[in-house]
């Protein structure tokens, strides 16, 4: 139970990132990067895969939104490709 406990907190960090992100970001981002951010604050070790299926878009479109949000401070990996995750950067 601690674990549904811990994964819904999770979720309403995820959805309040998004959220608050929106509201200050404005329309510098579009709908699928600003639902990337709510995933990857939703759940940091998300795949690229999970990320495609749940937005509807390429795994390729979703590698790129990834890299244009690292390169513009949005979010930031934290350890190596397979064990790390993501944490969106609040600016």
């Amino acid at each position: 139970c601690e674990k549904s406990t811990g994964e819904s907190s999770q979720k309403k960090l995820g959805e309040k990132l998004g959220e608050k992100l929106g509201e200050k970001l404005g329309e510098k981002l579009g709908e699928n990067r600003r639902r990337i951010i709510r995933m990857l604050g939703q759940d940091p070790s998300v795949t690229t895969f999970d990320l495609s299926a749940g937005i509807g878009i390429s795994q390729t479109a979703i590698e790129n939104n990834i890299t244009w949000l690292r390169l513009h401070g949005y979010i930031r990996r934290v350890g190596p490709d397979k064990g790390g995750h993501w944490e969106v950067v609040e600016g």
